[in-house]
């Protein structure tokens, strides 16, 4: 700008969400990188986010099995907010609130359709009933709870004790029902790669 005339200023930044700015035309996000806080495009934060997660698992079903693992489901998160990223962060940003983690990162590192933690419980209980229809009734009633803790909380809702809290699930049996078809650890391991299959 020159003296007492019309100033240059930078485009105003607005606020397009709790952690992005509009600048101009672009979406940017503020990381922490060597130390210093810069503002970087939300696509490039997306994809080098991504390509940690798929530095961990080379395809759809190598990440479904990594994270129905709850240890290392925990590092594969570590990891990334070692790195200064945070998925629920990218989660808010992408306006997909509605959606696991899982949802996110199986979209955007292996493309394949993300679905709402709802749409995920129905595909969950639609697919499996011949496997409810197999089993002790309590245990299918475990089963279907522990789906809608999923829709209601995500993943983290089914790896918290207080699931086996939730009056449904408890009043059915909790754990001792799913001990009727099985090690309770390796039939929550087996639900849980159900819903993450649809």
């Amino acid at each position: 700008g020159g003296e007492g005339g019309e100033e240059n200023h930078p485009p105003v930044a607005e606020i397009a969400g709790p952690s992005t700015v509009v600048i101009g035309k672009g979406h940017y996000i503020a990381v922490r990188r060597n130390g210093r806080d810069v503002m970087i495009p939300v696509d490039e934060y997306r994809r080098d986010m991504v390509q940690r997660v798929l530095r961990e698992a080379n395809n759809l079903d190598e990440f479904r099995q990594l994270w129905i693992e709850t240890g290392k489901r925990r590092e594969l998160i570590n990891h990334l907010v070692q790195e200064n990223f945070s998925p629920e962060r990218l989660r808010d940003i992408e306006n997909m609130n509605e959606f696991d983690i899982y949802d996110l990162f199986a979209h955007h590192g292996y493309h394949a359709r993300a679905l709402k933690r709802s749409e995920r419980n129905l595909v969950f209980v639609k697919a499996n009933q011949g496997w409810f229809d197999s089993v002790d009734p309590k245990a299918t009633v475990v089963l279907k709870g522990i789906g809608y803790q999923f829709e209601v909380g995500g993943t983290e809702a089914l790896e918290t004790p207080t699931l086996w809290e939730v009056p449904e699930i408890r009043m059915a049996g909790g754990l001792a029902a799913l001990s009727r078809i099985g090690e309770p650890a390796s039939v929550m391991h087996d639900a849980k790669g159900r819903l993450f299959a649809g």
